[in-house]
Formats: structure tokens, sequence, C-alpha cells
């Protein structure tokens, strides 16, 4: 063989070299990746006697309800949310991966159903010289039956997101949990009474004032006797485990006898204008407020009613 045939051949041999080298560079794919930041939580919703809807909304994050289903507390609440890696340039979009409708599951295998899964601010787009894209958010709408058919606790379930790059062909799937807390109906029992006790009046008007915690005390020309049991009224609060809630207080109440009336304002409560339930959904309110005397207020038993709401955050 001659130098330069083997030459020739050398060369030959190096560029099949070179090119079987190559090769990988044109067959790669770009697979798009998903950069999962939260799931999906609706919080703690209300059922009634009838069922609702609860939709959290994205890309807002606002909650609403909707028929015989009530907001309850906000803990918790998040939508899911998630950024986008792939080849500059390259367009994606985002589809279900998972059937919609489908179920939560809760105590007992009891169900509520996600109807809606809305991705926002859109379900394509290209991607940007960084490589990744801004954040998506994911919220939900779901279906809420009775407070018979749907007991208290937590309901959970999962959704796939699959996000695809159609010029490559290639889909990244992604699964989100999503959970709503089905709270207990927040309930409150009255366990005592509001007691301002024996007061005694004189021609000058005046006051009692009875803190929450049962402190009394005067101004005018009222004075106070020790016959009577004195005390705040104080209220059994139950409902979801932790769940802050709203006092509403009367803003006066008329009491009764059969030769006059009295009449009770500036009504104070602890806890108060708020109040958190314990881990067990438990707390004691109590109540107190200010009587209102006249001057020579006739004597006798003066008696009423007044109502306290409660409501969670």
């Amino acid at each position: 063989m001659s130098f330069s045939a083997l030459s020739a051949l050398s060369r030959r041999f190096c560029l099949a070299i070179l090119a079987v080298a190559s090769l990988p560079a044109f067959s790669q794919a770009w697979v798009p990746i998903i950069n999962k930041y939260s799931d999906i939580s609706l919080g703690y919703v209300i059922p009634s006697a009838f069922g609702g809807t609860a939709v959290l909304s994205s890309p807002s994050g606002n909650r609403s309800a909707s028929g015989g289903t009530a907001l309850g507390s906000s803990a918790g609440v998040s939508l899911g949310s998630f950024t986008l890696t792939g080849k500059v340039g390259d367009s994606w979009f985002a589809s279900a991966g998972s059937p919609v409708p489908f179920p939560l599951v809760g105590p007992g295998g009891a169900t509520v159903v996600v109807t809606a899964v809305d991705c926002q601010p859109a379900t394509s787009g290209t991607f940007p010289s960084t490589g990744t894209t801004g954040y998506y958010y994911l919220g939900a709408t779901v279906s809420v039956g009775s407070n018979v058919a749907t007991p208290a606790g937590t309901y959970s379930g999962s959704y796939t997101l699959n996000v695809m790059d159609p010029f490559k062909g290639a889909v990244t799937p992604m699964t989100f949990s999503v959970q709503i807390q089905v709270a207990p109906v927040i309930s409150l029992a009255e366990l005592t009474g509001l007691r301002f006790g024996a007061v005694f009046t004189s021609p000058a008007p005046g006051t009692v004032v009875l803190s929450p915690a049962g402190t009394l005390s005067t101004t005018g020309g009222v004075s106070l006797g020790s016959q009577l049991p004195v005390g705040p009224a104080t209220f059994s609060v139950t409902g979801a485990a932790n769940a802050t809630y709203a006092i509403t207080l009367p803003g006066s109440v008329v009491l009764s006898s059969p030769d006059g009336t009295l009449t009770i304002t500036a009504f104070t409560s602890s806890p108060g204008p708020t109040g958190r339930l314990d881990p067990t959904g438990r707390q004691t309110l109590s109540v107190g407020g200010t009587l209102n005397v006249s001057a020579n207020q006739p004597d006798g038993d003066y008696a009423g009613t007044f109502s306290v709401t409660v409501a969670y955050n």
C-alpha cells in the first residue's frame, strides 16, 4: 500500500469518527421542566343542609362560595404555582393530564368533586430568552354536598398537569395535590347569663360596668349590694380546630320589669373582636356590658335577652 493511499484511508476514518461523535447533538430532545412551588388548597368551607360550590380563583387567589356552601377559615389557602423551563424560543402548551371532574376523598370515604381546574395567566406561550417563564397559577372549583353527606374533615386528591413542547413532541407531567377542609359548623352555647347583681339607685343617674372578667364598677348615683350573684355572660364556642372567628355583640338591650326598663350598652367580650379556637376546636367567650340606671329607678327584678353571633373569619 502506498503512502498516499494510506493517508486517504486515514482521513476517511477520521471523518467517520467525527460524524458519529456529532450525531447526539442533532438528536438531542429538549424536554420542558415544570418547577412546582405550591399545591392547591381551598382552605375551610362550611356545608349546610343544601349542596353548594367553593371556588379558588386563579391568579388572584380570592375565594367565593355559592348555594348552600359558606366559606370558613382561610388558613392554609394556596394556589398551585409553577414556572416552566425549556428551549429558548420553543413554544409550549399546558393541558389536563388527568380527567376532570375528579373526587377529593374525605372521612369515611365521603367525597367532594373538583369540577374545574383553571390555569392562569395562560395555557400556552414561548420560552423566553432566560429559558424560564414567569409564574403560572392553578385554581379550582369544588362541588360540596350537604352537611349530612359531607362530614367535617380533610378531603384530598390530585391533579396532573401536562406541558408539551409541540415542536419536539416532548411532554412533561407534574402532579399537584388538591385539598379542601370541611369545617364543622361553628356554634355557640350559653353557659351563664349576664348578672349585674343588686343595684341601689338615688336621685342621680349612674351606670354599672361589668367587665368580661367579672369586675364591677359604678359611676354617678348608683351603688352596689351584695345579695345577688354577679358575673359576665359566658358561652362555649365550638368549631374547627385552630380556626379564628369574628364576634358580633349587640348595640343595646332593654331589660324590663313590671314598673320600668333599663338598658345595657357598650357590650364588651373576651376574646374580642375575634377569637381563636384551640386544637380541640373549643373556646370560652365572656361578655360584659354597661347597665344604665336612671335617677330614682323603680325597684324590681329586671330581665331581658340579648344575642351574640360568631362566624369564621
